[in-house]
């Protein structure tokens, strides 16, 4: 693929790489993206002399003359050819993540393999050499960067300071002298026997006639020993310290287990190759995995207990609720404690208005974990999505105590739902301020959304159901009875013949803007526009095979008539009234319920790279980027939303209260699906759905089901 500024980082440990090679640099920190430095990186091949050539992050040699990208989930590799010598390089930056293994997972390190390989000719043009010999190197050049040969590796020091800075290539310039700084410790280390440690760097002899001496094997590793965040007033280090005493640790560990994480590494890799998705589909959840973990923090105060949250990129808010009402589908695939913790940690974050207890936007922001740092709140949205996620994840994991330990809060939030309805009809109009904060004042914070009526009426059947699980009946008939009231209305109210309106209401009177603090009046435009939300609420429910009681006719028909009237370039806009922007987590979730409501929607995912291609090239440098031009969501966490593809294209629902399993039985084409969430990780064991083309039709069969131990697998 086209080169474009693509980022590589680790779980909750904030060491990352971000590669720009229009800006011919890298940035790079061990506290991640945006406490980071342009960076000069070198990594090429000389040859007969002074001749060098490199990757494009460098402005000390000259490029090699074709280069391309290749994503994967656990790195990028980049493959250089070089006609003026005859050779060519593959660089491959592979960040270790295997699920459930903290060592693999959050260790701070890098693991770089550069093989150089012949290269006769490119577009039929013959190499004006055949160089079979020279040597290949890895270099770095930093005003900042102190650096030194330690024995058999390459040491480097530098500090960063202890504030957070808004802004993409340069640092402010007004830092005074007496700020506070971090102490920053990596290592680069060869692998490889026979390394040449230089100033600034590492080289090896290579022999295209000996293929031993073909392929380098590098660890680049790092370590930050003290607290990078204050979480409720309490300072917290990274997790890695617990595992780790210092940087020669980490450099020891990656040594020794090199083989060992390549190839925990290479086995993500090929689960997610080998699937049935589309390039485009790959290369989405490929390009946002990176992007999600260089955002994590995973860090333990001083008392000994453990927090985890996930920035919301460029904003810096701590796992805003409605970003991780998203996310969560990748701790679904690989790791459900992180979201049974989030879940807990959300609960500290009870707060109280005139209607009732609802749960506040965000844990904090930038350095700083103990209150909401948004400007305002999301009560409604905001306990529909954590009673959403806390019912998925009571149903895949089977683990009651997780809604016996949430039920109270659970109760209180569901009566937020009653009280925030005073007209009866069952439609919030209290509360009703949400995620969408760019779009207009009918989408953002009308009162009597359909979006969130659905949303309300899908948190209250998830209530519901543990409710029941629970035996307590009178918080069960609370939920049936708001149910029936908004699917009443729903049917009556907000079904316009060929979609559902945007809100009931259709004027802005009464309603203030929740940025400004003004008061609005006059027609509430957009009222009656199509949208892609109305069935936002019903992906987690589907999960678990859950359909709660609704007109699935017309919300087919609504998803699919939204669909062609909102479609732009990049994907749909929030409504076919509201143009502002493209919210590409938002059109990810939308395919998904309509592929587990059988809605025939065109694959989009080409449409979304495009968005993140364009982002990347010409010199900007956004990441995973969720919005439009108009709206900087950008290194953001919400892209890897794309990992239900996988979820979406078997229909995978998973109950293991009722004990099921339930896939599709056919496919349109033969493919192989991981059913990620059942694998047994620690042996390494993923159950897979293989759909055969097998006379003149798709039979599917499954793969390793013995992992699946007393789980019946029903086909649908």
């Amino acid at each position: 693929m086209q080169l474009m500024a693509t980022a590589v980082g680790r779980l909750g440990s904030r060491f990352s790489l971000v590669f720009d090679s229009d800006a011919r640099q890298v940035l790079h920190s061990a506290l991640g993206r945006w406490l980071d430095f342009p960076t000069d990186l070198s990594i090429g091949i000389a040859a007969e002399g002074e001749l060098a050539f490199s990757l494009p992050f460098t402005r000390r040699f000259p490029s090699f003359e074709v280069v391309e990208q290749q994503l994967s989930m656990c790195g990028v590799s980049f493959v250089a050819r070089s006609l003026e010598l005859g050779v060519g390089l593959r660089a491959e930056f592979v960040a270790p993540f295997y699920p459930r293994d903290e060592w693999a997972s959050l260790a701070p390190l890098f693991l770089i393999r550069m093989e150089v390989f012949p290269q006769d000719r490119v577009f039929w043009q013959p190499s004006k050499r055949q160089v079979r010999q020279g040597h290949v190197f890895l270099r770095l050049q930093r005003g900042n960067l102190h650096l030194a040969q330690a024995h058999d590796r390459l040491k480097i020091n530098y500090s960063v300071p202890k504030v957070v800075w808004k802004g993409e290539r340069v640092r402010p310039t007004d830092l005074g002298q007496e700020e506070e700084l971090w102490w920053c410790d990596e290592r680069i280390v060869p692998i490889s026997p026979n390394a040449e440690l230089l100033d600034d760097g590492i080289a090896f002899n290579f022999d295209l006639d000996d293929p031993s001496k073909c392929r380098f094997d590098l660890v680049w590793c790092a370590f930050v020993d003290e607290p990078v965040l204050t979480v409720f007033g309490q300072p917290a280090s990274f997790k890695y310290r617990w595992l780790f005493t210092d940087v020669e640790a980490v450099a020891d560990f990656a040594c020794r287990h090199f083989n060992e994480l390549w190839r925990k590494s290479k086995q993500m890799d090929e689960l997610i190759e080998n699937s049935g998705l589309t390039k485009s589909q790959l290369d989405l959840i490929r390009f946002s995995f990176q992007n999600f973990l260089l955002n994590s923090w995973w860090v333990v105060r001083d008392d000994g207990a453990e927090w985890f949250s996930v920035w919301e990129g460029s904003c810096y808010f701590h796992s805003t609720i409605d970003v991780e009402y998203n996310d969560a589908l990748i701790y679904l695939a690989f790791w459900p404690e992180l979201l049974e913790l989030l879940l807990d940690e959300w609960s500290l974050f009870e707060m109280q208005d005139e209607v009732g207890s609802y749960l506040a936007h965000d844990m904090g922001g930038e350095l700083e974990v103990g209150k909401q740092a948004y400007h305002h709140p999301m009560p409604v949205e905001e306990n529909a999505n954590f009673l959403l996620m806390l019912h998925c994840l009571w149903l895949w994991t089977g683990k009651q105590e997780l809604i016996e330990r949430h039920s109270g809060l659970a109760k209180r939030l569901t009566a937020y739902f009653e009280r925030s309805d005073t007209t009866g009809n069952g439609f919030p109009n209290l509360g009703t301020a949400n995620t969408i904060d760019d779009a207009s004042p009918a989408v953002q914070y009308s009162r009597e959304q359909t979006y969130l009526a659905v949303k309300t009426f899908c948190a209250c059947h998830a209530a519901a159901q543990i409710a029941n699980a629970l035996g307590e009946s009178d918080w069960e008939k609370q939920c049936r009875r708001l149910m029936e009231r908004i699917r009443k209305t729903l049917d009556e109210q907000a079904w316009l013949g060929d979609h559902y309106a945007v809100c009931l209401e259709r004027t802005a009177d009464g309603l203030v803007d929740a940025w400004t603090g003004q008061p609005l009046s006059g027609e509430l435009k957009g009222w009656d526009a199509y949208s892609i939300y109305t069935a936002n609420g019903l992906l987690y429910l589907l999960l678990s095979g859950n359909e709660p009681e609704l007109n699935y006719d017309r919300i087919r028909t609504d998803i699919a008539n939204a669909y062609w009237q909102s479609l732009t370039e990049y994907g749909c806009t929030h409504t076919s009234a509201d143009r502002s922007n493209v919210w590409v987590s938002q059109n990810l979730w939308r395919d998904f319920v309509a592929a587990y409501l059988d809605v025939p929607l065109p694959d989009n995912s080409s449409r979304y790279f495009a968005l993140q291609t364009f982002m990347n090239t010409f010199g900007l440098t956004k990441g995973f980027i969720d919005t439009y031009l108009t709206n900087n969501l950008c290194f953001y966490p919400r892209g890897i939303t794309s990992i239900g593809y996988l979820f979406a294209l078997c229909g995978l629902q998973i109950d293991k209260i009722l004990n099921t399993v339930r896939l599709r039985k056919t496919l349109p084409y033969p493919c192989r699906v991981p059913l990620l969430p059942l694998a047994d990780w620690e042996r390494g064991i993923v159950p897979t759905v293989v759909y055969r083309f097998v006379d003149n039709r798709i039979e599917a069969n499954l793969e390793n089901g013995e992992v699946l131990g007393d789980l019946q697998t029903v086909w649908y």
